[in-house]
């Protein structure tokens, strides 16, 4: 017992350590405090050696959903080639990016590094093709009901950590994250081109479950940080890709673009960061860019939206996902439609691969009540990988051997 008493004491002096320490490295006056923290959806014990912000990285590092993405698509579908990005390997490139911005300004790069890591979660495969389907999918189906509003990648992320992924243990659904992690996921919108960002105000305790569309701002300046690390990890780097994807079929970049940010991924990366940098040294209640330096940035996005993604070689590959997820989508809506709602999770003998594992996701996911099926079916999906859509496209298609 006496062994037992020392090994507490001495994991809560590493604990108070750990929290001593965070408040003198993050010395940025609107660093978010672990401490400070409104919470988790379900109270749980503090860790006796990782702050709350820690704890949600490594959750989600840890959850299937992250392992995922290595296999989903970023633009361009290509698992044959290994060093074209996928989504987990942009992920990791804002985790980085945001790490390194709040570690350089005193910020919490522990809160920033949870959000990056978390932020694409409910990205569909196949990139933002499959985005732009899922959507058409809901929104031809609203009916009123909140859950059947469209589709944005951003409020599937959060309903992956809150509600599909399961870290187990005494968690009967979802990853628990703090308000703050779970804010900065819902909040971080890359596609904004915003020069400039502040937190929203600190009073706000709306449940970010609650908010729609894209325009909401994170609550945190950490989340702030990680909306504009987006960019900054997909612009650079998109455009690599496409020098080999679209080989031969890219125009220069633009002058102002190489002028101010670079000619490759790491100059590009490297201006936009360390230009963050300086300007919040200068008005620490924001988080943007000089405008010289958005001003390439805009030209950049725009060269990469002319000539990459609304590229005529694009259309065929989207053409082609349309239809692939289209097949999915209604052979498991007319399932769900079909067959009593208690019936959703329970898979009959006989069942093809497709009914299976719809079974076996509605039996896994953390629905207290179900929803709508087309919802249902969205959510199935958008935890696909590219490569477990076409098995499970392949099983819907293609007739199985009799004998």
């Amino acid at each position: 017992m006496d062994d037992e008493r020392q090994t507490d004491a001495g994991l809560e002096t590493i604990a108070l350590g750990r929290l001593s320490e965070e408040r003198r490295r993050l010395h940025h006056r609107a660093a978010t405090l672990s401490s400070a923290s409104r919470g988790r959806p379900v109270p749980e014990p503090d860790d006796s050696v990782r702050t709350c912000y820690e704890r949600d990285g490594h959750r989600i590092l840890h959850a299937k959903p992250f392992r995922r993405l290595r296999n989903k698509t970023q633009v361009f579908f290509s698992p044959e080639n290994d060093h074209i990005a996928t989504r987990m390997d942009h992920s990791l490139y804002v985790a980085t990016i945001s790490r390194t911005i709040c570690r350089a300004l005193g910020l919490n790069d522990d809160l920033a590094f949870a959000i990056a890591l978390g932020h694409d979660l409910g990205h569909p495969p196949f990139g933002h093709s499959g985005e732009r389907v899922l959507d058409q999918f809901l929104t031809r189906r609203t009916s009123g009901e909140a859950d059947l509003r469209g589709f944005v990648h951003e409020a599937q992320s959060l309903r992956v950590v809150d509600l599909l992924a399961s870290s187990g243990g005494a968690i009967s659904k979802g990853l628990n994250l703090t308000y703050e992690v779970r804010d900065g996921i819902r909040c971080h919108c890359g596609e904004s081109t915003d020069r400039e960002v502040r937190p929203r105000d600190r009073l706000d305790s709306r449940d970010p479950a609650t908010f729609t569309g894209r325009g909401t701002l994170p609550i945190t300046i950490e989340g702030c940080v990680v909306r504009l690390a987006d960019r900054i990890a997909y612009l650079g780097r998109d455009y690599e890709d496409a020098q080999v994807a679209l080989s031969g079929l890219l125009p220069p970049l633009p002058e102002v673009v190489t002028e101010r940010l670079g000619q490759d991924n790491r100059q590009v990366i490297n201006s936009l960061a360390v230009d963050v940098i300086r300007m919040n040294q200068r008005r620490p209640e924001v988080i943007g860019f000089s405008p010289a330096i958005h001003e390439a940035m805009i030209a950049l996005r725009s060269f990469n939206y002319s000539n990459i993604y609304e590229n005529e070689r694009m259309d065929d590959y989207r053409g082609k996902i349309e239809a692939i997820l289209k097949r999915i989508f209604e052979v498991s809506l007319d399932h769900l439609e079909r067959r009593p709602v208690d019936r959703w999770g329970v898979s009959e003998p006989g069942f093809p691969l497709h009914l299976g594992a719809l079974a076996r996701f509605v039996a896994g996911a953390g629905y207290d009540t179900p929803p709508p099926p087309a919802r249902v079916v969205v959510d199935f999906i958008s935890l696909m990988t590219d490569g477990y859509a076409f098995k499970i496209f392949e099983s819907i298609s293609i007739p199985q051997a009799i004998v």
